[in-house]
């Protein structure tokens, strides 16, 4: 992700919370990214959501110790701080088993419940060092991948909170050309390079050659001794620069606003789809969630208009909203963790479920 886009789903895509201001949202207590307005299932397992007490905060990038209530620099470094995300929990400091996400008084001791604070996991995203950021397939370890030369690159690992991990604990393969046999339905590498750690163990590196941007690469790591070695793909459109990047705020961007008509919520479906569109086209998968997770937002609008339609359109339009919700998640997914193959199989059931809307409101 670009550096600061995380502001941006942080203003756009969570119910608004202003600074310091608290509010109660409802989470998957396994995939903690998943936050909506209402009660429901999780996209991904199914579970039930359940509410959580949330308030906006700003961190440091690099320092993530550094958590201000207002915006600002971290001391330590200087960079601009970012927006994240803390849970705020209330519990007795008698009996810390006695918790909630609201003020009170312990059931066991009647003392006054103490509030405390913690990052989410999962709320940074932001590069570090001017490259992509994705997830890995355990939704624990991250990595970022950069070019910072021709020839070189890079692929940095990171905790679940994008605090940094000591790289030789891992191995890796830089993966330049390959070819899927259609006889034994595997991929096999023709062109590839061996990731090694750095003498500090600050990041991953291969030198794969000289070549003209944009600069293609796939990354192939292995997590844990003996697992498999986890893909990610890369577009590179220009070298990577470590350097720190001004924060992108809403007020920069367009404000997300849903129409009140069912045909203008089904136009905005359509608009953000060719968003969505042009950004797997250009290889920009880690950037996709916005716009997809956007139009998520407007199928569960339109949804509400869903009666005053004819029992044939009703059906049809139940089974695109359906899908265009399951496949927005799964954009969501498979673009943070760097999947470009699923994110062209995610992406065909999200622009058919879009055609489907579409023949319901023309």
């Amino acid at each position: 992700m670009k550096a600061g886009i995380l502001m941006v789903m942080v203003a756009l895509l969570t119910p608004a919370i202003s600074a310091q201001e608290q509010k109660l949202v409802w989470t998957c207590p396994v995939h903690r990214e998943v936050t909506e307005n209402e009660a429901g299932q999780c996209p991904f397992g199914e579970r039930q959501l359940v509410q959580t007490l949330v308030q906006i905060a700003w961190s440091c990038p690099i320092h993530p110790v550094i958590v201000e209530s207002e915006s600002g620099q971290c001391p330590i470094c200087q960079r601009d701080l970012f927006l994240i995300t803390e849970e705020v929990r209330f519990a007795c400091p008698m009996h810390p088993e006695e918790s909630s996400h609201e003020a009170g008084n312990c059931s066991i001791c009647h003392m006054e419940l103490v509030a405390s604070t913690s990052t989410r996991p999962h709320q940074d995203h932001n590069p570090k060092h001017g490259g992509m950021f994705f997830m890995a397939p355990d939704n624990w370890h991250h990595l970022e991948g950069t070019y910072p030369e021709d020839g070189v690159f890079r692929v940095f690992l990171f905790n679940n909170f994008s605090e940094p991990v000591n790289a030789k604990d891992f191995k890796g393969r830089a993966v330049l050309k390959e070819v899927f046999d259609t006889d034994t339905k595997q991929t096999r590498e023709l062109v590839a390079y061996p990731l090694l750690a750095s003498p500090d163990g600050a990041y991953l590196e291969a030198h794969v050659g000289a070549g003209a941007l944009p600069r293609e690469l796939t990354a192939k790591v292995q997590f844990e001794r003996g697992g498999e070695f986890e893909r990610f793909d890369f577009i590179f459109v220009e070298l990577s620069e470590d350097v720190a990047s001004a924060p992108v705020t809403a007020s920069s961007s367009d404000a997300f606003v849903i129409p009140a008509a069912p045909s203008e919520i089904a136009s905005a479906i359509a608009e953000k789809n060719i968003q969505v569109r042009k950004l797997v086209a250009s290889g920009a998968i880690n950037e996709i969630y916005l716009p997809a997770l956007q139009a998520k937002d407007l199928a569960v609008a339109l949804e509400s208009h869903i009666d005053a339609l004819p029992p044939d359109e009703r059906r049809e339009l139940q089974w695109a909203l359906k899908q265009l919700v399951r496949s927005a998640w799964l954009l969501d997914d498979y673009g943070d963790l760097g999947n470009r193959e699923k994110v062209h199989a995610a992406y065909d059931w999200f622009d058919e479920a879009v055609e489907q809307i579409r023949r319901v409101y023309p």
